[in-house]
């Protein structure tokens, strides 16, 4: 089995297609996806690494469960596990939230990432190596975060919450377990957003636009790295000057 293994949960998103193609060690890539793989085979048959996809309903604990039991008995422990995937940025005031908007958030961004590193986390441990990167959102930068995000916000808060502890638990294990937090990233991510919103937040951006996908690559990429190495903890902003 290959020893370099990396799980990217959320694969089929812009941010997981262009980690994957601008992934140059040599590794087997575990490419998760829910709905449509089709960017992804696109994709596969231009990497030199071997791509295998694996179709997971995020929301569903069953298909959670198969899909790493299926991972570890086929390829063995992934040793990264990048968690991209989150419920699709929306703007909803909270008198018109339901507790159905907060589940969906905990169960495809919290819960999902919890049952994953509750079963590979130990294993790793014993192999006294390991790397996580989770994606937050600048929106947990700030004391005073922008309204009607209350579901998306507090999910990102957990996860920081998540991503923290763990990294103490697992500090003398050699893991390293880190979290970056981008402002507004012009994604497919963005699709239920309003375009005004949007070309609004980048007028109010110092540097006058949003960031972009090739922002955000570099520093995943460092997190995966040996170069990361003696860093465990942490939440990176990636904001352009915006929050810090």
């Amino acid at each position: 089995m290959n020893d370099n293994i990396v799980l990217i949960i959320g694969a089929s998103s812009d941010i997981g297609l262009d980690l994957i193609k601008n992934m140059d060690e040599e590794c087997l890539i575990l490419a998760h996806y829910n709905n449509s793989n089709k960017r992804l085979l696109e994709l596969s048959n231009s990497k030199k690494n071997k791509i295998i996809m694996i179709k997971a309903d995020l929301s569903s604990e069953k298909d959670i469960t198969s899909m790493m039991s299926s991972i570890e008995e086929n390829y063995g422990i992934p040793n990264k596990i990048i968690h991209l995937a989150a419920n699709k940025f929306e703007y909803i005031r909270f008198k018109n939230v339901s507790w159905a908007d907060f589940q969906k958030e905990i169960d495809i961004g919290l819960k999902s990432l919890t049952i994953i590193l509750n079963r590979f986390l130990p294993k790793l441990s014993k192999q006294k190596r390991g790397k996580v990167v989770v994606m937050l959102s600048s929106t947990v930068l700030t004391n005073v975060p922008p309204k009607a995000l209350t579901q998306y916000i507090v999910v990102k808060y957990a996860l920081l919450g998540l991503v923290r502890s763990l990294a103490s638990e697992y500090a003398d294990r050699n893991i390293q377990i880190n979290a970056i937090s981008p402002s507004m990233i012009e994604t497919k991510f963005l699709e239920n957003i309003e375009e005004k919103l949007i070309e609004l937040n980048a007028y109010n951006h110092p540097l006058k636009r949003n960031a972009k996908v090739e922002d955000i690559i570099p520093i995943i990429q460092f997190l995966i790295s040996k170069e990361s190495d003696y860093m465990s903890g942490n939440n990176i902003p990636i904001t352009g000057g915006a929050v810090f």
